[in-house]
């Protein structure tokens, strides 16, 4: 570090005039000299007569740390002055490149270092400080926070910043937009649904709730009951079959048990032409258990099944287990997520901020044990106004993510 305080003494510079003397000393120092007397002698002349008259200044060098401009400014001079003072023995051409290559490798840490303050010291803005501690309390991740942040640097003026009102309704508009909800469509006959998840986040049950809101759906708008198929694919648990037939029962649609491939692809080719909905549940496996998600991969692959597969998690998983467990389950293909236990939490930064780093959708949102209700449609506005700490404009976010 340098320090103004701590100066190089330096011997007296003698020209014609005060404009040469400072002449000759930028030349030298540019602007880090310091001049601190000024004496005039006489010289010269012919046999001590007729002397002139010149300026004698005495300086001294101030240490001081060279500014951005100075350092990127004379950075180009400097180098090519170092290599013009090789020795000629060494100064081969190949040398040269390699120590010029070094030396714009230094610019451009140089120029990195500069813009790493720079940011710092926007950073420190206290709307921009207040908001990340509030994206910190909703448990969003240290990368979403930074893009937030970074966003609002590059966005924003200094006056913008201190309209902390202006500030958070935008960053809450910001965080509507990073959720992708699945959009709905068409599906052709038989819809055959695959949930793939961990073990305990509730896959069984979550198939429960699908079943039961196609049929609640039908009987409240005076429609056909669909015909609807659960299929037991869960060879790990007991328990998990007993409960999807008891499911079955309350729903009046069969249950079937399928240990292997070859049963799934039975009954399948035994019902496709009667049946609308075949929801197939499955076992869950620790996120690290490569081996047997393997297996179940294979168990679920039955030509001409054309599913469409859904990864169950828990609302409460933690951002690093959720990363991990979407690249475990990455092979099934799954094309959007289904968020369980939301009744145990009430932060979804996690959540919310993963799926936006992996560019996964949500489709539904479960809380609750009631088999029969307990599921909705996820939506970005029911996200919205569970951000704990935020004021929502709930006008606003309807007019900009409702239906």
């Amino acid at each position: 570090m340098y320090n103004d305080l701590e100066n190089i003494p330096a011997d007296y510079v003698t020209a014609k005039s005060l404009d040469e003397c400072r002449a000759i000393l930028f030349e030298k120092f540019g602007n880090s000299y310091q001049i601190t007397d000024i004496k005039t002698d006489l010289k010269g002349g012919f046999l001590g007569l007729f002397p002139k008259e010149y300026v004698k200044v005495k300086y001294i060098i101030r240490n001081k740390a060279p500014s951005y401009t100075d350092s990127t400014g004379t950075f180009e001079k400097n180098k090519d002055e170092l290599l013009k003072t090789l020795n000629p023995s060494v100064n081969t051409t190949k040398q040269i490149a390699a120590l010029d290559k070094k030396l714009d490798q230094l610019s451009s840490l140089l120029e990195n270092k500069f813009d790493d303050i720079k940011s710092n010291s926007e950073q420190l803005h206290k709307n921009i400080v207040r908001i990340s501690e509030m994206l910190e309390e909703n448990e969003f991740t240290k990368e979403y926070i930074k893009d937030i942040c970074d966003r609002l640097r590059s966005e924003f003026s200094l006056e913008e910043l201190e309209d902390f009102d202006r500030v958070e309704k935008q960053v809450v508009d910001w965080i509507g937009e990073s959720i992708e909800i699945e959009k709905k469509k068409a599906h052709r006959q038989p819809h055959v649904v695959i949930i793939v998840g961990p073990t305990g986040v509730g896959k069984t049950t979550t198939i429960a709730k699908i079943a039961a809101q196609q049929i609640i759906c039908a009987d409240k708008e005076g429609l056909e009951r669909p015909v609807i198929r659960l299929i037991s694919a869960d060879i790990t648990r007991v328990a998990a079959e007993e409960q999807l037939r008891h499911f079955g029962e309350a729903l009046q649609v069969q249950v079937d048990k399928a240990e292997k491939a070859e049963h799934i692809k039975t009954i399948y080719r035994d019902c496709k032409d009667t049946t609308n909905l075949i929801m197939i549940d499955t076992s869950g496996y620790s996120p690290n258990d490569s081996e047997n998600i393997g297996k179940l991969k294979k168990h679920l692959s039955v030509d001409g099944l054309r599913p469409d597969v859904y990864l169950a998690i828990a609302a409460s998983t933690k951002a690093k287990d959720l990363r991990n467990i979407i690249q475990n389950y990455e092979p099934f293909g799954f094309g959007s997520v289904i968020i369980t236990k939301c009744d145990e939490t009430s932060q979804y930064g996690n959540i919310i901020s993963v799926l936006a780093e992996k560019q996964k959708s949500i489709s539904y949102i479960t809380y609750g044990q009631a088999a029969a209700k307990d599921i909705s449609r996820a939506d970005i506005i029911g996200f919205l106004i569970r951000l704990s700490g935020f004021k929502i404009d709930r006008t606003h976010i309807e007019d900009k993510f409702g239906e």
